[in-house]
């Protein structure tokens, strides 16, 4: 399937359910939880009467937790409310075994959002993670036949670097993963990580960097028929006075999504673009308009085409040039 046929699909209706930190064993360094969703921890009650009265959603999906890090009988309880919708859940690969793959498949489990981050051991190490590369791969082995899997990687955590990022990537695809949230460290108050940032232990992507090596990511995801579907945090505007450092902002996604189209001009020489009207942010924003070459507006056809050539195959062309 074309990039451009596979960003056309139509996106899941999915309904949110936040437990913060419900299930979690041991805290990340980077992590306040309540902080990122905004939300105190849910009374179950209310979460099992919400879900009987929904209407037109394809999937219910628990989020901000460690969902398998649940006991099984409260796993249970939670998926086995409206068994009609398909689940999707976040975790993380060492609370992943034969016995909780077997509730997720009875309770109609459709998607497992794995919280992988690295699979390099010291910045596992180092970020608080509590398990191994070794940990990851095993879980997606488990996973990866039964359940559509979703790997979540963060870029900037300590000891990270770009190589770092870009093997595991190369090792995820390798698992055969195809889809992938990124998103770049982001310092938030009242937690390990900014008191190693206000000691100076912690320096945090800027802007600039952090936007480089997510587009090198996806350059490399999507070169291999995987997908990046989505880039960077979505912080409320409420809860925007809790970051204290990093490379947050707004537009993110739409950054990367500009820069790889930059980063594809410059190495391959791109002398026109032509694109059509929704891609109009990749191609020109961010800067884009002012590079040395033509822009061409199509209505005929959907996508983005670089001298003629679709977008699609300048990716798997600069992902094979990737040193690292």
């Amino acid at each position: 399937m074309d990039f451009q046929q596979k960003d056309l699909e139509r996106r899941p209706k999915i309904y949110p359910v936040f437990l913060p930190n419900l299930g979690c064993r041991t805290r990340c360094i980077y992590c306040n939880q309540s902080i990122m969703t905004g939300e105190t921890l849910p009374d179950l009650k209310e979460i099992a009467q919400s879900l009987q009265n929904l209407t037109d959603v394809d999937e219910i999906g628990y989020y901000g937790g460690t969902f398998t890090g649940l006991k099984p009988e409260l796993m249970e309880k939670l998926l086995s409310v409206r068994p009609d919708i398909p689940k999707r859940i976040s975790t993380r690969p060492d609370v992943i075994d034969e016995h909780v793959v077997e509730i997720l498949k009875r309770w109609n489990v459709k998607t497992v959002e794995l919280g992988v981050e690295s699979i390099d051991d010291e910045v596992l190490k180092n970020s608080k993670r509590n398990y191994t590369g070794a940990d990851v791969l095993r879980a997606i082995s488990l996973l990866k036949d039964r359940f559509e899997v979703v790997a979540h990687l963060m870029t900037g955590l300590p000891s990270d670097t770009r190589a770092k990022d870009l093997e595991s990537v190369r090792i995820l695809i390798n698992t055969g993963v195809s889809l992938f949230r990124i998103h770049p460290t982001i310092v938030f108050k009242d937690t390990e990580l900014e008191v190693l940032f206000k000691q100076g232990l912690y320096k945090p992507q800027t802007l600039d960097e952090a936007v480089n090596i997510l587009a090198e990511m996806v350059i490399l995801i999507e070169g291999h028929n995987g997908k990046v579907i989505r880039l960077g945090y979505h912080i409320p505007q409420s809860q925007l006075k809790y970051v204290a450092a990093g490379p947050y902002h707004p537009s993110f996604g739409d950054m990367v999504r500009s820069r790889v189209v930059r980063m594809i001009v410059e190495r391959f020489g791109v002398k026109e673009i032509a694109y059509s009207r929704r891609f109009t942010s990749w191609v020109k924003g961010y800067g884009n308009d002012k590079m040395s070459v033509s822009f061409l507006e199509i209505s005929d056809e959907d996508g983005i085409f670089l001298d003629g050539t679709p977008f699609s195959d300048m990716l798997r062309r600069y992902s094979e040039s990737i040193k690292y």
